[in-house]
C-alpha cells in the first residue's frame, strides 16, 4: 500500500512510463511535476506553452490530491495528474449558491443542505440537461447529495401548485415544446439513485418517479407522433438552431419543433424506460407494463426509421411534419446513446461507432459541418460528448475508439490545463480567431462540468470498468492495447482507490500482465477477485460489500475487440469539401408539366460541377445522383391529380457529404386550391379583441384559460388526411431563448364530436409585427360532412411559464407572471 495522506492506497507497479511527465501537442506542449510520487496525497504541478482562454487558470497550475478523493496510480504522471484535476474541478464546481442575470435579479439562490453543482466558470446556473448528462458520467458516483439537489432543482409543480414535472429550460423559440429533452433528466436521476441510500434515496425516488410520470404523459399528447412513432423537438444539447439545423430555422424555429432527433427521441425511450423501472420498484404493475410498452414501441420507430443502412449510422433528425425523410448527417450525442441504450442490432451499433468520422484532434460533434457558420457545436469537439462515445465505443468493443477518445480527452485537459467546455475540431484549439465572424468557439469555459465529469468517467467507467446497477456494482474493464504501450508500457498493474459506494471505498486493482508489443485489440477482464475471492464479472450485491474492499482483476486478450474506425488526416481535412456539407439546396417552384410535377432547383450558392442532387417525395428518396447543372426536373411518377406531394432536395460533395434538406415545398393546385384559409375576421371569439395591428387582422390579448376561437361550416375539398395550421405572431420573446412558445389545443368537431385535435406550436419570433405559420395539426375529414373548429386551452396547452420553477425568471413569463 502507498503511504503519506491519511489514507492509504494502491501503488501502481512496474517501471513507470518513460515521458509521462509531458504531453506534446504540435507545437505545444504540457508538463507535470509531482512533489512525492510515493505519496496518497500527491501535488501535481502542471505547467502549458497553450494561450489560454481568458489567461485562466493560473499557468502553472498546482493540484492536490485529498485524503476523502479517489486516486489513481497508472506509473504515468500526466495520466494520474490529469484525474487529480478532474475531481479538483469537481470540487470547484460545487456551490452552495447559484446564479444566473436572468433569474432572481441576479442574486444568489441558496442550495439545500449538501449544495449544487453550478455548470462551469463561465455557467453559474444550474440547466437541466448539462446537469443530467454530468451527473450519468460520474457526479452521481462521486458527490450524490449534490447530484441529487441540483437535478431536484430542475423539478417543478405549477405555480397554482401540482403536477410536478422536469424542466425545460430557456431555449430556441421560447423553449418547450419547440425543445423537449427536458427527458434527459431521466438519464442522472437512474444514476444518482444508485448511490444514494436510505431515506434520502426514497425521497429522490418518489419525486423522480412522480415528475417523470407526469413528464411522460404529459409529452405523450404534446409532442407524441402517431404517425412514425416518435417524438418531436430540437436536439438534445445541439440547440443553436443554424448551427446544426438549415440556416432557414434561425428565424423560423417552428421548423425545429417539428422535427424529430435522434438524441432526444433516446432521451424520450430513457425517460419511458426508467418510469417503468420505478413504477416495478414501487409495485405499480400497471404503470410498468403501460410505460415499458411505450418504450418498446419507440425503440423499433427510432431503428426504423433513423437508421441509414447506407450510411451506416443513425440520422441525426427528420427535418418536419412536411419531411419525413431522415437527413443523411450525423451527431455524435444522438449516437452514442443510442449505441449505450442498445438502440438497433448489434450489428448496427457496432457499425455506427467505426464508420463515424474521427479527426486528428477527437470526434466533431456533429458531421459533416456547417459553412459559413461559427464555430461552436458547428465544427467543434465537445469533452462531455467525447466521453459518452467513450462508453458506447466501449460498450461495442471498438478498441480503435476508445484509443482516439482517451487521447482527445487528456490533451484538451492537459493543454489547457482544465476541462474545457469545447475546441475548434480541426485544430484542437480552445479558441480559433483568424475566421473573421465564423471565429470560435464562440464561447468556451474552463471547467465545464460536464466535461469535468466526462474525464472521470473516461478513467473509472472506461479504464477501470465501473457499472452500477440499483442494488449493486461490478468492474468490466477496457483496455485498448495501444493505450496499454502508449500509457502503461511500464506498469504491470495500475491502481485506482478510494473509489467512494455507499458509505465505504474500493479499490481496484487492473494486473495488465506482460506487454508483448501488440497495438490491435484490447485487454479484458479475465478473472475477477473480491477481496480474495473469485467473483466473477457479474455485479456484486452492495450488501456483500465490507465497506473497504479490494478488486483484483487480471486482463487478458479480448476475443471480439475492433479496431475499424473512420479518420480524416490532416491532408484530408485540408480539403474543405472533406469536411463540409454543401450549402442548402432550394425547392423555388413546383409546376404543372403535362401531367406530372415540375421542380424548380436552387443549389444555395454551390457550384453545380462539385454536387450532384438527390430529390426526396413523401419521405422516400425517387432521384439520386442527378447532375449539379440540374435546375429543373420533373418528377414522371407524381399522382399530383390525387397527392398533394410534398418534395424536398438535398445536394452531395464528391467526397460523401451532404448538404441539409432544403425547406420541403408541396404540391397544393396550380392555383394553391387545395389550401383554405379563413381570416381572423371570420372566427367566433370568446376574449381577445380583433383588431388590425402590425400589419394584420388578429384578436389581440387573445389566449387566456377561458378565451376560444371557433371556426365553424369548414368544408372539405377532399376524403383524406387534412393538416391544419394557424397564423400567429408571438413577440413576447427573442427567438434563442425564453420560456413562452405558445401552444394551444386545435379540435376539429362533426356536430359535438370531437374527430381530430393536436397541439399547436407558436414560437417566439423575436417582434410582434412577424407573422409565422405554427406547426400542423393532422386531421383525417370527410368531404361529404361540414365541420367547426376550435382554437382553445386546456390543461396541456401550457408552455415553461406555468412552471413555479420561473417564478424567478426576470424576462417575459417569469416574475411579472
Amino acid at each position: 500500500m502507498g503511504a503519506g495522506g491519511n489514507v492509504p492506497c494502491h501503488p501502481a507497479t512496474g517501471d513507470g512510463t518513460s515521458g509521462s511527465d509531458s504531453w506534446i501537442d504540435g507545437s505545444e506542449s504540457a508538463t507535470v511535476t509531482l512533489d512525492d510520487a510515493d505519496s496518497c496525497a500527491r501535488s501535481y504541478t502542471l505547467t502549458t506553452t497553450q494561450l489560454l482562454v481568458d489567461d485562466l487558470p493560473q499557468n502553472p497550475r498546482t493540484v492536490s490530491e485529498l485524503d476523502d478523493q479517489p486516486v489513481v496510480r497508472t506509473g504515468h504522471d500526466m495520466f494520474d495528474a490529469l484525474y487529480a484535476l478532474s475531481l479538483e474541478e469537481v470540487r470547484e464546481n460545487g456551490v452552495d449558491a447559484i446564479s444566473d442575470w436572468s433569474f432572481n435579479g441576479g442574486q444568489p439562490i441558496p442550495c439545500p443542505p449538501g449544495g449544487c453543482f453550478e455548470t462551469g466558470r463561465k455557467w453559474t446556473y444550474v440547466w437541466t440537461r448539462d446537469t443530467a448528462y454530468a451527473v450519468l458520467l460520474s457526479l452521481g458516483l462521486l458527490d450524490p447529495t449534490r447530484a441529487k439537489n441540483s437535478l431536484a432543482f430542475k423539478l417543478s409543480e405549477r405555480r397554482a401548485g401540482g403536477d410536478l414535472q422536469i424542466v425545460q429550460d430557456t431555449g430556441s423559440g421560447g423553449s418547450y415544446p419547440i425543445s423537449s429533452d427536458r427527458v434527459v433528466w431521466a438519464l442522472g436521476a437512474w444514476e444518482v439513485l444508485k448511490y444514494l441510500e436510505g431515506s434520502e434515496r426514497q425521497s429522490f425516488l418518489d419525486d423522480a418517479f412522480e415528475a417523470m410520470k407526469n413528464t411522460a404523459e404529459h409529452d405523450r399528447v404534446v409532442v407524441y407522433d402517431a404517425v412514425d412513432g416518435l417524438y418531436t423537438g430540437e436536439q438534445s444539447f445541439l440547440d443553436w438552431r443554424e448551427q446544426s439545423y438549415p440556416g432557414f430555422t434561425a428565424d423560423d424555429t417552428v421548423q425545429i419543433g417539428m422535427s424529430k432527433a435522434l438524441s432526444t427521441n433516446v432521451g424520450h425511450l430513457r425517460l419511458l424506460e426508467i418510469t417503468a423501472a420505478l413504477a416495478t420498484e414501487k409495485g405499480e404493475a400497471t404503470a410498468a407494463s403501460k410505460y415499458q410498452g411505450w418504450a418498446d414501441q419507440l425503440r423499433l420507430a427510432i431503428a426504423d426509421r433513423l437508421w441509414l443502412d447506407d450510411d451506416g449510422g443513425f440520422s441525426t433528425f427528420i427535418p418536419s411534419t412536411l419531411d419525413r425523410a431522415p437527413v443523411r448527417r450525423f451527431d455524435l450525442l444522438g449516437s452514442a446513446l443510442a449505441v449505450i441504450a442498445g438502440v438497433g442490432s448489434a450489428a448496427q451499433r457496432a457499425q455506427a461507432v467505426a464508420s463515424y468520422p474521427h479527426m486528428p484532434q477527437g470526434p466533431p460533434v456533429m458531421w459533416p459541418q456547417q459553412q459559413f457558420t461559427p464555430i461552436y457545436h458547428n465544427r467543434a469537439i465537445w469533452p462531455f460528448v467525447t466521453a459518452l462515445w467513450l462508453k458506447a465505443a466501449k460498450d461495442v468493443q471498438n478498441a480503435a475508439a476508445v484509443t482516439h477518445g482517451v487521447r482527445s480527452l487528456m490533451r484538451g485537459a492537459a493543454i489547457n490545463l482544465s476541462n474545457m467546455e469545447n475546441f475548434e475540431a480541426a485544430t484542437g484549439l480552445p479558441y480559433k480567431g483568424d475566421e473573421g465572424p465564423d471565429s470560435g468557439p464562440v464561447v468556451n469555459s474552463q471547467r465545464q462540468l460536464w466535461s469535468v465529469a466526462g474525464y472521470a468517467s473516461m478513467v473509472q467507467d472506461v479504464l477501470f470498468g465501473l457499472e452500477a446497477s440499483q442494488t449493486g456494482i461490478r468492474f468490466v474493464p477496457f483496455v485498448p492495447r495501444q493505450l496499454r504501450q502508449e500509457l502503461f508500457g511500464g506498469a504491470e498493474r495500475i491502481a485506482l482507490s478510494r473509489l467512494p459506494y455507499k458509505g465505504g471505498r474500493i479499490a481496484v486493482i487492473l494486473d495488465l500482465g506482460a506487454t508483448d508489443g501488440s497495438t490491435t485489440g484490447a485487454l479484458v477482464a479475465q478473472t475477477v477477485r473480491l477481496n480474495g475471492v473469485d467473483v466473477g464479472t457479474d455485479f456484486v450485491d452492495a450488501t456483500s460489500l465490507t465497506g473497504d474492499d479490494v478488486f483484483e482483476i487480471v486482463l487478458g486478450p479480448a476475443s471480439g475487440a475492433s479496431d475499424d474506425l473512420t479518420t480524416l488526416s490532416d491532408t484530408e481535412i485540408a480539403a474543405y469539401q472533406n469536411v463540409f456539407g454543401p450549402r442548402t439546396p432550394a425547392i423555388t417552384g413546383i409546376t404543372l408539366d403535362g401531367g406530372d410535377l415540375g421542380l424548380s432547383i436552387d443549389l444555395g450558392g454551390e457550384s453545380p460541377a462539385d454536387v450532384t442532387i438527390d430529390v426526396y417525395r413523401d419521405g422516400a428518396r425517387i432521384a439520386q445522383d442527378l447532375p449539379g447543372t440540374t435546375s429543373y426536373w420533373v418528377d414522371p411518377t407524381a399522382s399530383q391529380a390525387t397527392t398533394s406531394h410534398c418534395y424536398t432536395v438535398e445536394t452531395r460533395f464528391s467526397s460523401g457529404t451532404r448538404s441539409q434538406h432544403a425547406k420541403a415545398s408541396c404540391w397544393w393546385g396550380a392555383g394553391f386550391e387545395r389550401i383554405q384559409s379563413v381570416g381572423a375576421q371570420s372566427f367566433n371569439a370568446q376574449g381577445g379583441t380583433l383588431v388590425f395591428n402590425h400589419g394584420e387582422w388578429h384578436h389581440e390579448n387573445w389566449g387566456d384559460p377561458d378565451h376560444s376561437l371557433t371556426i365553424a361550416g369548414v368544408s372539405p375539398s377532399y376524403t383524406g388526411t387534412h393538416y391544419i395550421q394557424l397564423r400567429a405572431g408571438n413577440g413576447a420573446g427573442p427567438v434563442d431563448t425564453g420560456v413562452t412558445c405558445a401552444v394551444k389545443l386545435v379540435e376539429v368537431l362533426d356536430g359535438n364530436t370531437v374527430v381530430g385535435s393536436g397541439y399547436a406550436m407558436m414560437p417566439h419570433l423575436g417582434t410582434w409585427s412577424v407573422w409565422k405559420d405554427s406547426s400542423f395539426v393532422a386531421v383525417d375529414l370527410d368531404a361529404s360532412k361540414t365541420y367547426s373548429i376550435v382554437i382553445r386551452e386546456d390543461p396541456r396547452a401550457i408552455n415553461m411559464s406555468e412552471r413555479d420553477h420561473f417564478a424567478i425568471y426576470d424576462q417575459i413569463g417569469g416574475s411579472g407572471g
